[in-house]
């Protein structure tokens, strides 16, 4: 039989037949466009949290804190260990311990006024004095960190924002009251004034001070919570407001020499009663939550699109089986076997291949779409992201035709054992 009469007799085989196709094919198609929806929006949500917090987060590094929550002049939890004096230079003494920067609160309130946008601008503010150190070199290239009250006449006091307040900020209370968000770039050079002993809730007995502030940077620093400040301007001001009691620090900062010292260093500040967290080990566990939900989704894409496969194989072998006389017919004007279980297992993989591919690319569509409007709609997201999207191209493309071949060499096997059936049982009614 020659391969022109074989196009023909399996063009009149499956001339009314393709419907029985359709469902297994559409199930093949809503798979593919799931997986692919779920891998790029996992991929994109894990690449902005290696945006905010893995590249950020030096796996030698702890965070230490008081037990109870504070804010300012304000703590929560009062009476557990505190982070004195003493405790750090325990800490530094360490063979562990390479450097420890501490961050110390302004524990009296403050509030600060200038012009953002050419309108008055004025809000109660936490100052959070830290060292140079804290900061970085890169940071503070041309700023001259060092800053005392008796400066205040001469010179602007320098304020480093937190990046992540100014998310809060634009997230929070910029777009909810119609204001204008706040960029990095826009507030650097920004000057106001910084009054310390007062602000809208609280007031202290001694008269106020006020100071010439400008600010100088941001920073991406996770630890730096409030208006970075000199240390040792933020330490004064707490012994003028409040004398003769011991410095109290917020936070210390500890770089182990090594990585691998970081569980030991954890341990002896929790054996001080203090509670140390690892930002890297923040950062781990928020990837593990959000790579636990996508592979979880991704898992139940997969196993609808090998359902979908398996469904796909299963419609064309029971419709081989329904109709075994015509194929018996085939084989008896001498198609060789061989040839038309080729011909059936490319069927599978041309309609495979189509509906992969098609629902690939309706996936890749759709998250492409969800992207744009979830940054059309938060402009922080739109400042700190150009996509919250990833699309493995490479790796989707080995992955389909991975699932095509494993899918084409069953159904091959599968039609080869149907073809096989002698003629005669094949022709029998």
């Amino acid at each position: 039989m020659k391969w022109s009469e074989t196009r023909t007799a399996l063009h009149l085989w499956n001339r009314g037949h393709w419907k029985d196709y359709v469902f297994s094919q559409g199930m093949l198609f809503v798979a593919s466009l799931l997986l692919v929806f779920f891998i790029s929006i996992g991929l994109g949500v894990r690449r902005l949290l290696d945006r905010f917090l893995a590249a950020d987060l030096p796996a030698e590094q702890v965070r230490v804190t008081p037990r109870g929550l504070q804010s300012g002049f304000f703590q929560t939890e009062t009476g557990g260990t505190e982070i004195t004096e003493e405790i750090r230079r325990k800490l530094e003494e360490s063979p562990l311990v390479e450097r420890v920067d501490p961050q110390i609160y302004a524990r009296v309130p403050a509030y600060l006024k200038g012009r953002l946008g050419g309108r008055p601008y004025y809000t109660d503010i936490t100052l959070e004095g830290v060292t140079g150190s804290f900061l970085g070199d890169s940071l503070l290239e041309e700023i001259d960190w060092s800053y005392t009250l008796e400066d205040s006449s001469s010179r602007f006091l320098p304020l480093v924002v937190s990046e992540n307040l100014l998310l809060l900020y634009n997230a929070g209370f910029a777009e909810s009251n119609d204001l204008l968000g706040l960029t990095p770039e826009g507030i650097i050079g920004t000057e106001c004034t910084v009054t310390l002993g007062r602000s809208s809730i609280a007031e202290t007995e001694r008269p106020p001070i006020t100071v010439r502030a400008r600010i100088e940077a941001t920073s991406r620093n996770m630890n730096l919570f409030a208006l970075g400040a000199p240390f040792e301007f933020v330490d004064q001001v707490n012994e003028l407001f409040i004398p003769g009691e011991p410095t109290k620090y917020s936070a210390l900062v500890i770089t182990a020499k090594r990585a691998e010292d970081v569980p030991e260093i954890v341990r002896m500040a929790e054996g001080y009663g203090l509670r140390a967290e690892t930002r890297r080990g923040i950062a781990q566990k928020a990837e593990i939550l959000v790579g636990s939900v996508t592979a979880a989704l991704s898992a139940l894409a997969a196993a609808i699109l090998l359902s979908a496969l398996a469904s796909a194989i299963h419609t064309l072998v029971m419709d081989l089986k329904n109709r075994r006389f015509a194929l018996g017919v085939l084989v008896a004007l001498g198609t060789p076997e061989k040839r038309l279980a080729t011909i059936f297992a490319f069927q599978i993989l041309f309609m495979s291949a189509v509906s992969m591919i098609l629902g690939a690319a309706t996936g890749c569509l759709l998250s492409w779409g969800a992207d744009k409007a979830l940054l059309s709609l938060s402009p922080v997201l739109r400042a700190a992201v150009d996509s919250l999207v990833v699309f493995p191209v490479g790796w989707l493309a080995v992955g389909t035709g991975v699932m095509l071949a494993v899918s084409s060499s069953i159904a091959y096997v599968f039609f080869k054992r149907i073809l096989h059936t002698p003629v005669i049982e094949l022709l029998r009614p």
